[in-house]
């Protein structure tokens, strides 16, 4: 049923459970998974580097793809792959959609991060953007 699925994570302490529903779900239908971070940028008026800043080095991001991608394949997983993009906040919704039709995935495992008040309002919920637009299922992880 989902042959290949993309996993997209974070630096939350909620990303072990949407690994945790990912490995599951990849042994139980023997599916390729891609795991995906997006490293966000925010632009700030008269920021060094031309208005850009970045939030976390491409250290981190890699980190935190590999630290992945070793947790799915301790937990039984046998095709998975690490995936790092960069883009200004604003658009990390297009990158996992982007990311979601050129993997072709069948499946999109993400976490449904509750921002509210002010973050949700000027950040918006990449969750929200996601399901709205996504190419196939969409599972979000409480």
């Amino acid at each position: 049923m989902y042959a290949r699925i993309l996993v997209a994570v974070d630096t939350t302490p909620e990303t072990t459970d949407v690994l945790a529903r990912t490995a599951a779900l990849a042994n139980a239908f023997d599916a390729t998974v891609r795991v995906l971070h997006v490293q966000t940028l925010d632009v700030v008026a008269g920021a060094a580097g031309g208005g850009a800043v970045v939030e976390e080095s491409a250290e981190e991001a890699t980190k935190a793809v590999t630290g992945a991608v070793d947790t799915l394949r301790a937990a039984g997983v046998e095709s998975v792959e690490g995936w790092t993009d960069e883009t200004l906040r604003a658009d990390v919704p297009n990158a996992v959609l982007d990311q979601a039709k050129d993997f072709g995935a069948d499946l999109l495992v993400l976490g449904a991060r509750r921002d509210t008040g002010l973050a949700r309002l000027f950040l918006g919920s990449v969750s929200d953007a996601v399901v709205h637009r996504a190419p196939c299922p969409v599972l979000l992880v409480p």
